[in-house]
């Protein structure tokens, strides 16, 4: 296994990123398959690809002010070194400017020669010489020379690096939270300005991770005292129902994870399951279960009394659910490939609820794929739009007379929920809207009121 440094790690997983439709997340842990990192690396890695991506726009605006008429000139590997620079000289208080600036340009050197060296170098020492306060508390930043950091500091330069937000709102808005325009644009006419900021100060951040304690083997204060000896600052979410960890160094290779004590799920994508008020005993349908988050949720819920049908469209997801389920010991969990589903549906009894957790454009969950928001367009959300329809005509075939569907979405887009919603009803005369709630991603003000955006509703015969 091959050698490498984080840094040179992370330049190659952000052109694999910017080249394929992998998350940054599949990117570095392709990577580290096939080069040697310490731990230590490992964690630095992962933070420089997830920072660079997370604030990409903003990165590019700051640097091009530096560079006039040559960012776009330049290749994208140069791009991506200068911009790993630039961030850990704006966001990273523990890394030394200077070595920052030198790790940059010796990536540049190795891709470009000496001259390309050079031409970073000269770059990255200009954005130091212009930042006047590294540090300065948000409310008290000029907004045209200061990039916000998170919902308390900025870093603030000698001149203006963006818009004015009294002019140019959405301008300011992408340019500052790293959000495309047209998305940016999209939010202010939905939802207003001040709602609009809010969803982009959420899609910057770093967001926390937030565990559901399962209940059948643990509860929350045994799981926070497990936390709490693993070296975690566990806090209970704000409803009271969740834990929540600001830093979660080492969680994903926790052993606390490995048996089955907590599952990773965020206050909003919780909603859906608790509003279908499951009883032990019923039988439910689970149509895009992807790895089972929702779907042992229910089983959590139903008690170890009913049954869950748990399928999806890849039949890898649903082969992955069936060892998930079994690790967890969730009996009434049945995995169940597509091209199967429907015989086994006719071999039901009853069929209390069926779950349309839909696949969709993420933009209530930015802050965890931040990715998704530089691949997405006007076109492929109306895409999406209609194959939900599609997937709630194939659960309204499935249903029997006394069957409620439950369609959820991790989407923030009228088109893709009260829109489908609409169209679904009117398409299907026999069905009726029940009830349905649209949440709009929170930042805070403390990781305890975190919850990321979604929608649910209830749809009846």
């Amino acid at each position: 296994m091959a050698v490498m440094n984080a840094r040179a790690v992370a330049l190659r997983a952000l052109g694999d990123l910017r080249e394929g439709r992998r998350t940054s997340r599949q990117a570095i842990d392709g990577l580290l398959e096939r080069y040697r990192l310490s731990p230590r690396e490992v964690s630095f890695a992962s933070e420089l690809v997830h920072g660079v991506v997370r604030h990409r726009l903003t990165l590019a605006t700051v640097l091009s002010r530096f560079m006039p008429h040559r960012w776009q000139r330049i290749g994208r590997r140069l791009q991506h070194i200068l911009m790993l620079g630039a961030y850990q000289i704006i966001w990273l208080d523990g890394v030394p400017v200077f070595a920052a600036v030198n790790e940059a340009v010796e990536l540049a050197k190795a891709e470009g020669g000496r001259r390309a060296g050079q031409f970073a170098n000269a770059v990255l020492r200009q954005l130091e010489r212009r930042i006047q306060y590294r540090r300065i508390v948000l409310a008290e930043a000029d907004p045209v020379r200061a990039v916000p950091l998170d919902l308390a500091w900025a870093c603030q330069f000698s001149e203006p690096v963006l818009p004015d937000p009294g002019q140019k709102l959405v301008e300011y808005l992408s340019q500052a939270t790293s959000h495309p325009g047209w998305l940016v644009a999209r939010w202010v006419d939905a939802y207003g300005a001040e709602q609009a900021r809010t969803i982009c100060q959420a899609g910057m951040l770093r967001p926390p991770i937030i565990l559901r304690p399962h209940r059948g083997r643990t509860d929350l204060a045994s799981l926070m005292k497990r936390l709490t000896v693993d070296g975690h600052e566990p806090q209970l979410t704000a409803d009271g129902e969740s834990i929540v960890l600001g830093r979660s160094a080492g969680l994903v290779h926790s052993s606390l994870l490995a048996e089955g004590l907590a599952q990773p799920q965020d206050p909003t994508a919780r909603l859906p399951v608790r509003q279908m008020a499951l009883q032990p005993g019923q039988v439910v349908l689970d149509l895009c279960a992807g790895l089972g988050t929702k779907a042992t949720q229910m089983a959590e819920i139903m008690g170890g009394a009913g049954l869950v049908v748990a399928t999806d469209a890849d039949d890898a997801k649903v082969a992955a659910l069936r060892d998930h389920a079994e690790r967890l010991g969730h009996h009434v969990i049945e995995p169940v490939p597509l091209k199967a589903l429907a015989d086994r549906v006719q071999q039901l009894d009853r069929l209390n609820w069926i779950l349309i957790d839909a696949p969709c454009s993420n933009t209530g969950v930015l802050a965890r794929r931040p990715e998704i928001r530089y691949r997405l367009t006007a076109r492929s959300l109306g895409q999406l739009a209609e194959m939900q329809l599609r997937l709630l005509g194939q659960a309204a075939a499935l249903a029997r007379p006394q069957t409620r569907l439950m369609y959820s979405t991790c989407s923030i887009d009228p088109e893709e929920n009260e829109q489908v919603c609409t169209r679904f009803v009117e398409t299907h005369p026999d069905w009726r809207y029940v009830d349905g709630r649209l949440t709009l991603p929170n930042p805070g003000p403390t990781i305890r009121d975190w919850h990321d955006g979604g929608y649910w509703a209830i749809l009846a015969l």
